[in-house]
């Protein structure tokens, strides 16, 4: 089987189905630290590329992000290609501007609007500033600023080369993507803070901007599958922290069901039955939320947040599974037989369906290249032993 085929088999849990062996990506440093102890060299991590920015270990379809795909872990462990983002931009499109430069940051206006900091000689992430949507005044102007740039022109400008490359493809592509949420869009337009008052302070405005959001998905993403046949539809939130959700129980039901399952049922009618949600942080009192909604799995369910995903395979046996695998048994100076530990669960909840294993996030320096070395040699190991096993 190919990637593509092995992805839809495991989640759907199909007969004769094949685990793929993947991972989520790396960040930038974490793979510049593996050459310096060991990893070999196929293709170098580019200067400009900040430690912080995130290399995906899928194929990628678009020559903007080309320099920013695994071209070296996965070689090393004959790994598949992971989830590829279909590339979608969810911005009015507004040109970057700089505001200021100094001998030691860069202050910019990003395509969302958003006045961001960032330090040029130090690889963070920027900081956000101030943010475009303050009130229900800024929105109007915003929302017709965002509805003023066509769908035809967010396609790709290789459309036509594009359609017919990915109706050839052997590796599962995925419609939706970072800000590409309920939560997500509000947030990245308003910010945190403004967009957690704003949900009691003035609900019509949120109710507005996600209304808004909804019906341009649907436009842009049934653009999209009008020509190119999708594998998943991704509902990108981050919208938990170790401690728990950023939204309560009601405001989840009130705000974000109603368009998660307008979403959910839209993507059934144009034939996509995998709908995950990416969030991070402690996300286990979500999954009842999800579930009433129209979504069919999540990822990454990450490990230090508390996500216990045997707890939650027992409570929720159907629902799609990827990641969870715990990144710190990767860190220095812990013992080989952590890793072992987990490798145990992660075989365990194989045996379930619907499951694929992987790091619980980005692979962070943190995580020596001895220890992933050994952690995805006995998980290739393992998932193919299962794999034999379920079509022997």
């Amino acid at each position: 089987m190919n990637a593509r085929e092995k992805f839809l088999t495991t989640l759907r849990d199909e007969p004769g189905r094949q685990v793929p062996r993947v991972e989520m990506g790396y960040w930038a440093s974490t793979v510049r630290r593996w050459f310096e102890d060991g990893l070999p060299v196929r293709e170098p991590v580019p200067g400009d590329i900040p430690g912080g920015s995130a290399i995906m270990a899928n194929r990628g379809i678009s020559s903007t992000s080309a320099k920013e795909i695994d071209g070296n872990v996965g070689p090393c462990f004959a790994l598949d290609d992971h989830l590829t983002k279909f590339p979608v931009d969810y911005s009015p499109r507004l040109p970057v501007e700089t505001v200021e430069q100094t001998e030691t940051d860069w202050l910019y206006r990003d395509a969302f609007g958003i006045l961001c900091q960032s330090p040029l000689h130090r690889q963070t992430p920027p900081r956000e500033i101030d943010h475009p949507v303050t009130d229900r005044a800024s929105w109007s102007a915003y929302r017709e600023l965002h509805r003023s740039c066509p769908i035809e022109q967010r396609l790709p400008k290789n459309w036509d080369r594009l359609v017919e490359f990915l109706r050839q493809r052997d590796f599962p592509i995925r419609l939706g993507g970072t800000y590409g949420g309920f939560l997500g869009f509000p947030r990245q337009i308003m910010g945190l803070t403004n967009y957690v008052l704003t949900l009691y302070d003035d609900p019509g405005l949120i109710h507005d901007i996600c209304d808004t959001f909804l019906e341009f998905l649907c436009a842009y993403y049934g653009r999209i599958m009008q020509e190119v046949t999708v594998d998943c539809l991704l509902i990108w939130e981050d919208m938990a922290g170790k401690q728990g959700p950023l939204v309560s129980p009601a405001h989840f039901r009130e705000f974000m069901a109603p368009r998660y399952r307008k979403l959910t049922a839209f993507a059934r009618d144009m034939g996509v039955d995998i709908i995950l949600v990416d969030s991070d942080g402690a996300v286990e009192t979500l999954i009842p939320l999800f579930i009433e909604s129209g979504i069919t799995g999540m990822y990454p369910f990450e490990r230090a947040a508390g996500n216990d995903l045997e707890r939650i395979r027992e409570t929720y046996p159907d629902f799609q599974l990827l990641g969870g695998v715990d990144k710190r048994v990767l860190f220095s100076g812990v013992s080989p037989s952590a890793i072992d530990q987990e490798l145990a669960v992660a075989e365990r909840l194989l045996s379930t369906g619907r499951f694929i294993p992987h790091i619980d996030h980005f692979v962070s320096p943190d995580c020596t290249w001895h220890h992933f070395s050994y952690y995805r040699r006995e998980l290739n190991q393992i998932i193919d032993q299962f794999n034999e096993r379920v079509n022997g």
